[in-house]
């Protein structure tokens, strides 16, 4: 039998576990994505605000604009913080005889005794338009010296060279179709998610549009076979141009083509184009094609999300409204928690994906796997 203490520290180990779960997790969203891209961006951001007259809120504005971005905020603070006491009136001085030459055409010939003395309320436009030309001007010196550091530092990602591989692939599509695969693949978090799910096997990406992930999952050396399908007619021939014969592309609708086996079916951010009995089908069609330790990967918005679920479920229904995407159906959101349960339902093991740092849509994803 356990003695009391054995057991409170058991009892305690979760908890803690929990804290630690949660500590690595708010880092993360501090320093978000870490490429060189993102450092210089970061570094040029606290620059700029650190340069406005702004004391007392260049952290909030700091996290306001980098949280949401995916940017390093402590960074960005430490960068801010250039309107340290040491150089805040030098600072202060150049922004007023900046803002004096452009508003007036001529310096104010001010000096740091002049400077304690003015009344700084006559000077306000001056300081505010000095500023912003100011910080600009650090931002870009400083974010390309941290670009050009932190890329001589840093080795590209075996991920960061599949992007670029699968970018250069649609060298020929339109230049919208190039800048939206760029895009997406460079932000959108569900790509790094389903790298850390580990091999995929054979593919079968349904509702797969453009073809841009699973592509740069094949360049990555994740897929073995890779085949895909949609709706959209114009989105598969982009897909097939970019692919050559290293996948298969071809059009259908999510309602009716064939599912064959597969190690893994890809159901990103497609379940909502069909009404909920759709759905259902679907996922029951999808469990059936997978072998047995196959996965069902489903990214989904979160119906039932407190944060980001309304925002999201109106970018979708704008995006189908103007034709931007295209559905044969009503919209169908649910929670995710149903999801799950028709998945388990269905005999999958189902594991929610941990969401990405910084994330503000609600966006979901389920990795479902068949164990017999």
């Amino acid at each position: 039998m356990k003695s009391r203490s054995t057991l409170r520290v058991e009892s305690e180990r979760p908890a803690r576990r929990a804290q630690s779960s949660s500590l690595s997790r708010l880092l993360r969203l501090l320093r978000g994505e870490g490429s060189p891209r993102s450092l210089a961006v970061s570094v040029g951001l606290g620059l700029f605000v650190g340069c406005l007259p702004l004391y007392g809120f260049h952290l909030p504005l700091c996290l306001l604009i980098c949280l949401p971005l995916g940017l390093d905020a402590v960074v960005a603070y430490v960068a801010a913080n250039i309107s340290n006491p040491f150089v805040a009136p030098f600072l202060l001085l150049a922004e007023v005889e900046i803002g004096s030459l452009i508003l007036h055409g001529h310096s104010l010939a001010f000096d740091l005794a002049a400077a304690r003395s003015a009344k700084w309320q006559g000077l306000a436009l001056e300081v505010g338009l000095g500023s912003v030309v100011l910080g600009s001007a650090l931002a870009c010196v400083g974010g390309g010296i941290a670009f050009l550091v932190a890329r001589r530092r840093s080795r590209p990602s075996a991920l960061a060279e599949a992007r670029q591989r699968t970018v250069a692939r649609y060298a020929r599509a339109r230049p919208a179709d190039r800048y939206y695969v760029a895009a997406k693949l460079g932000t959108d978090p569900a790509l790094a998610q389903l790298v850390e799910l580990g091999p995929l096997g054979d593919v079968v990406d349904a509702g797969c549009g453009r073809g841009q992930l699973g592509l740069c999952l094949l360049e990555l050396g994740h897929v073995n076979t890779l085949r895909g399908f949609d709706f959209d007619a114009r989105k598969v021939e982009v897909a097939r141009q970019a692919a050559g014969s290293a996948a298969s592309f071809s059009v259908g609708d999510l309602r009716s083509t064939p599912l064959t086996d597969a190690d893994t079916v890809l159901l990103i951010d497609v379940l909502h184009y069909l009404e909920i009995r759709e759905q259902t089908a679907l996922l029951a069609r999808a469990s059936a094609a997978l072998r047995v330790g196959g996965r069902l990967v489903v990214r989904e918005v979160d119906a039932a999300a407190e944060r980001g679920s309304r925002l999201t479920r109106g970018l979708e229904r704008l995006a189908t409204a103007l034709g931007y995407n295209r559905s044969a159906s009503r919209l169908g959101f649910r929670a995710l928690s149903e999801l799950v349960g028709e998945l388990e339902a269905a005999g999958l093991e189902c594991a929610v994906v941990e969401e990405s740092p910084g994330a503000t849509l609600a966006n979901r994803m389920i990795a479902a796997r068949r164990v017999s």
